[in-house]
């Protein structure tokens, strides 16, 4: 017998009719996995990926005598009662969704964000200083006074973004300079009532959806932007900006909707739709409406506000719980499958996690009690496990329950906004298209788990070699909230949502005891990279994630 198995194939209903199977196996049902981890195209002509843990398999040796199978092959096999298979075996087999196009977070179409950057800056210097806003005069006037020399800091990060025509605008050689932080502020007031357009150049450079982002990516890469975007007076007057654009956004009185028109031509059309899903396991292609609510009749497709199209919702059955629970029976066998909390791609899991640590340092390690805001509880999960993953701003944007439990607190978190690791900012690295960091703070996500505005919810699984574990949800960017929809004493189920972020990009994580080892799908396993995390694969919301065992 061997264990753990490494790679995994598309299951099969039965090997060649000629091969016979040594040893033999009595009783229950029998499926076959390609040893060789590719899954062969199906009858509708399209590949499956499978969502398999490294679960405890037993191996058997097939022999085919003749063909193009010819000889002793190494097939896993499972072998479960009638009763379990049919749930099993609609986990196992379901498709990650596999997207060839690199997703923008990670861009370095340095012309393009040249292009739009410059567009930015050119339709928010029109307004007049003198109509500023009220949060945007909040800032202003915070900067204005000499005597806590945030003014004097502003403008020094961005002096301090290098004199060299490579960053005399943008990475190409192009972007305008922001000049002062009046200049700053005149930028921020423009851009404060304006709903994001669907852009090619935006999605190109990284930043569809993140105007605010636009302006403030050299300057945060900056000693001083370090400083002054971790002050905690610059973040409560960033915190009601945000608030302000985020309010607009969600008004269906005001007309962030007309540019909702933009996101339903065809590249952006064809590009959510790939990202929700190329296949379906049947092998149809689907379209836009039938993925998510809409009306494709109207002109704004059904969506009142662009928040609402921004937080749209997956239509029923298009992403239905892997291996669901009936009850809250601590017993039942689908209590050891979790499942993803969140549509989103791996970018990091960690084991032996520390209470405390050096999080600002090169190599970005988690620390827990920062995580967590100094629960009392960060205790229970020191020696544990956390998981991390991130969402692009074309994707689905809720939270679901990757268990089956009770809720037993929740806890918002007012931490930074564009706060990013020092290691990814200035000086520049020459040959290093990374450092600095082109669509800032994606190269900082593990960083900003410990700074960045969050939401923290602490469920108890039913399942008590799970027990009390905790999902982080992070804003990065400019999210500007991240609603929580569940309360503390609630009990909730596999998949039910748990709340929704607003806005941009954003990432969030799993955390677990010491107590749980944790069996990962392969979408979710190794290689992991700060500079390369676009290039697993999206993993669909309440589809298999892990597989929970004493540890």
């Amino acid at each position: 017998m061997m264990s753990t198995v490494e790679k995994f194939g598309r299951i099969i209903d039965r090997p060649r009719a000629d091969a016979t199977v040594d040893p033999p196996i009595a009783g229950g049902s029998l499926r076959f996995i390609y040893e060789n981890g590719i899954s062969p195209l199906n009858q509708q002509g399209h590949r499956e990926s499978t969502r398999l843990a490294r679960l405890q398999l037993p191996t058997l040796f097939i022999k085919c005598p003749e063909g193009s199978n010819k000889g002793v092959h190494v097939f896993t096999v499972l072998v479960l009662s009638p009763l379990l298979f049919n749930s099993f075996y609609s986990i196992m087999a379901t498709s990650a969704v596999q997207v060839p196009l690199r997703d923008p977070w990670a861009s370095t179409d340095f012309g393009a964000i040249h292009r739009w950057r410059t567009n930015v800056i050119k339709k928010a210097a029109v307004r007049p200083v003198s109509e500023l806003d009220k949060s945007v005069q909040n800032l202003l006037d915070l900067l204005n006074k000499k005597e806590l020399g945030l003014g004097e800091l502003a403008n020094n990060m961005l002096n301090e973004v290098p004199q060299t025509p490579t960053y005399d605008f943008d990475p190409s050689g192009q972007f305008g300079r922001i000049s002062d932080y009046q200049h700053m502020v005149q930028c921020i007031n423009g851009i404060l009532y304006t709903a994001p357009a669907w852009e090619h150049d935006a999605y190109k450079a990284g930043l569809i959806g993140v105007p605010f982002n636009a302006l403030f990516n050299w300057p945060l890469a900056t000693e001083s932007g370090y400083k002054f975007f971790k002050n905690p007076k610059v973040n409560t007057c960033l915190r009601d900006i945000l608030k302000a654009h985020g309010d607009y956004l969600r008004d269906p009185t005001r007309d962030s909707k007309e540019v909702l028109p933009s996101w339903f031509t065809e590249e952006p059309l064809k590009l959510m739709t790939e990202k929700a899903s190329p296949y379906w396991p049947n092998g149809t292609k689907k379209s836009f409406e039938d993925i998510y609510v809409c009306n494709p009749n109207d002109k704004y497709w059904g969506f009142p506000t662009w928040d609402d199209f921004f937080v749209r919702k997956f239509r029923q059955d298009v992403r239905p719980v892997d291996h669901p629970d009936k009850n809250h029976d601590p017993d039942e066998p689908s209590k050891a499958v979790l499942v993803n909390a969140c549509e989103s791609v791996v970018y990091r899991c960690e084991e032996n996690v520390q209470k405390k640590a050096r999080f600002w340092l090169k190599g970005q390690p988690y620390s827990l009690a920062d995580m967590l805001d100094f629960d009392e509880t960060v205790d229970k999960f020191v020696g544990g496990t956390v998981y991390q993953a991130w969402l692009a701003a074309e994707c689905y944007h809720r939270w679901h329950s990757p268990v089956s439990g009770t809720v037993r607190k929740t806890k918002m978190v007012q931490g930074t906004y564009f706060s990013a690791l020092r290691e990814y900012g200035f000086p520049e690295v020459p040959g290093d298209r990374n450092i600095p960091d082109p669509s800032g703070p994606n190269l900082s996500q593990r960083y900003i788990t410990a700074v960045g505005t969050r939401a923290i919810i602490f469920v108890e699984a039913d399942n008590p070699t799970i027990g009390l574990m905790c999902f982080i949800a992070v804003g990065m960017d400019e999210i500007s909230s991240c609603d929580i929809a569940v309360h503390e004493g609630q009990k909730v189920m596999k998949g039910d949502e748990l709340g929704t972020f607003h806005l941009g990009g954003s990432t969030h994580c799993l955390v677990f005891r010491p107590e749980v080892r944790l069996d990962w799908t392969r979408d979710a396993q190794p290689p992991y990279s700060d500079v390369q995390f676009d290039q697993h694969t999206i993993i669909p919301v309440n589809s298999w994630l892990a597989y929970a065992r004493p540890a």
